[in-house]
């Protein structure tokens, strides 16, 4: 990992504190026993083979977990019998999780739940990966090897100035927002992936920001419209200049999804903490118009 990082076998001796001819042989005795070339060796310094590139990927996964033993066994002499990691979209984070983490802290105190706020392909990949213990993103799922439960419905609409001329009308579709500028969530939500593939030629994102909380103040101060979760949105009503109008657009239902790779795999603490959000799982949409 050293001399991948660093491109030289010089530099990584000094990161590493060990002699080059110690790497070198041991990078020879490692590529010998693989069968397979780790590294291009050029007078400019060391560049990785498509292999190499394989092994530093398998490299950083048994680091990160060495590191991350390390770091829950140390929580055991504090009093903490367990923890889970847990990744889980913006709307999840706020909507859902900081009542159902109350509900379970109380009932097990000393299981510990790391919570990180990603996009939903990003927390598949990890959930795959095994780099997060379960994850709960924006459904449908297209990955087979993930086992996936129903969690929570989550609803979309436009926000709007109280003065705009959508702020009038109980519901509008996303082409009646794009004749105006858009205030965008990051690229890379689900939420701004569905804009960008349905807004047309015609969308003009004005200011793209990383919270609902943000592109409310940025509606209020008159920036543009917005697309955002709807429970999310309706809090900021109150204490800012902000109006709430349906889109009315079928992907604004949407079902949030809880994913394992596999439920026999999980801990004792996951395996509790996925039956406590299992158990305040919400029905699935019914299609629009039938809600």
């Amino acid at each position: 990992m050293a001399v991948a990082d660093t491109g030289s076998l010089s530099a990584a001796a000094e990161r590493s504190n060990i002699a080059v001819a110690a790497i070198s042989k041991r990078i020879a005795d490692l590529e010998h026993s693989m069968g397979s070339q780790f590294f291009h060796r050029h007078a400019r310094g060391m560049h990785l083979t498509p292999a190499g590139r394989e092994l530093l990927q398998h490299a950083r996964e048994i680091i990160f977990s060495v590191d991350r033993m390390h770091n829950n066994l140390s929580r055991y002499a504090l009093g903490v019998k367990g923890h889970v990691r847990v990744a889980a979209t913006g709307s999840a984070v706020s909507e859902f999780l900081p009542d159902e983490l109350k509900r379970f802290g109380d009932r097990c105190p000393n299981i510990v739940i790391d919570l990180a706020e990603w996009t939903s392909q990003r927390i598949a990949n990890a959930v795959l990966e095994g780099r997060v213990d379960m994850g709960i993103f924006v459904g449908p799922s297209t990955h087979q090897d993930l086992v996936t439960f129903a969690y929570r419905h989550d609803e979309l609409c436009i926000v709007a100035p109280p003065a705009h001329p959508l702020a009038r009308r109980e519901s509008a579709r996303l082409a009646d927002a794009v004749a105006y500028d858009i205030i965008g969530l990051e690229p890379r939500s689900s939420i701004a992936q569905h804009v960008v593939a349905e807004g047309g030629p015609g969308l003009k994102i004005r200011i793209s920001v990383r919270s609902t909380d943000a592109l409310c103040r940025m509606v209020a101060a008159g920036l543009g419209v917005g697309i955002a979760p709807k429970r999310i949105a309706q809090t900021h009503v109150a204490s800012m200049e902000v109006r709430i109008v349906e889109l009315a657009e079928p992907w604004a239902q949407r079902d949030l999804l809880i994913a394992v790779r596999s439920e026999e795999g999980l801990s004792t603490p996951a395996r509790m903490f996925l039956a406590h959000c299992r158990g305040m799982a919400e029905p699935a949409a019914a299609p629009p118009g039938r809600r």
